[in-house]
């Protein structure tokens, strides 16, 4: 295989190109695949549906036409030490997903969604969507439902990480509350400037040192991301227990910072 140099554009953006597509790179030597990138138009498309996605967003007999996300892959020459796929979001949510699970758990990604008629559509729901097949069965969290997605840019996981990872955790509620973060929450809200910026920062709103800003903080919660909140309830996500692991991570992160 062959992956012929680059060349710059008026836009001060490199192009690599692999297989005759080109793979976006830039200033920064960030490597991307834009959601209107011409690889879509040559990938085998299939229609499918998704129980893990249904029950997710409490639909029936959802319809997604879908690419294989491997597939995807396989056109470009990446770099093995690019170990993860940042999904930058067109509403300033922001999911990350890593090679491993798009190649353990067959992940595809929706060009196009068809819902029921009953069901309704939230504004984010938009393609392009990340999406479980029936045949694989991942652990249930937000990172899986990541739409609405513009570009896919390719990182190493430990740098994404990092600036979460420098807090010296000490008690393991709150290391598991860091993997809570990781998994559900860090796509609306973040720290040290990793994650989206659809919601607020939940160190900067909440001050945890507080029993009563704890309980704001559950309030605000399940006002938000409760089960009555058929369009984003977070609170399906997470188990008996998990709950409190997230706050003591957050206070931790806060005593930090401050």
């Amino acid at each position: 295989m062959l992956v012929f140099p680059a060349f710059i554009l008026s836009s001060c953006i490199n192009a690599y190109f692999f297989n005759g597509l080109p793979l976006k790179q830039d200033n920064k030597g960030t490597l991307s695949i834009t959601s209107d990138d011409p690889v879509f138009d040559l990938l085998e498309k299939k229609w499918v549906s998704s129980f893990y996605f249904d029950r997710g967003m409490k639909y029936k007999r959802t319809r997604l036409k879908v690419v294989s996300l491997s597939n995807l892959l396989k056109r470009y020459n990446l770099d093995i030490n690019l170990d993860a796929i940042l999904l930058r979001c067109a509403d300033d949510y922001e999911g990350i997903i890593s090679i491993n699970d798009v190649k353990h758990y067959d992940i595809q990604v929706a060009l196009k969604v068809e819902l029921a008629e009953e069901d309704i559509r939230p504004d984010w729901l938009k393609p392009l969507l990340i999406v479980v097949p029936n045949h694989s069965k991942p652990p249930f969290s937000e990172r899986f439902f990541t739409a609405n997605i513009n570009e896919l840019r390719f990182v190493r996981l430990a740098d994404y990480y990092a600036p979460l990872e420098i807090f010296g955790l000490k008690n393991i509620s709150a290391k598991f509350g860091l993997d809570i973060f990781k998994n559900n929450c860090l796509f609306c809200h973040s720290i040290n400037k990793v994650g989206g910026n659809k919601g607020s920062s939940l160190v900067s709103a909440f001050n945890l040192n507080l029993d009563r800003e704890k309980q704001r903080f559950r309030d605000r919660f399940i006002e938000k991301h409760g089960a009555s909140n058929s369009s984003q309830n977070m609170s399906q996500f997470l188990v008996k227990g998990q709950f409190d692991s997230l706050l003591a991570f957050l206070r931790e992160v806060s005593i930090n910072n401050t």
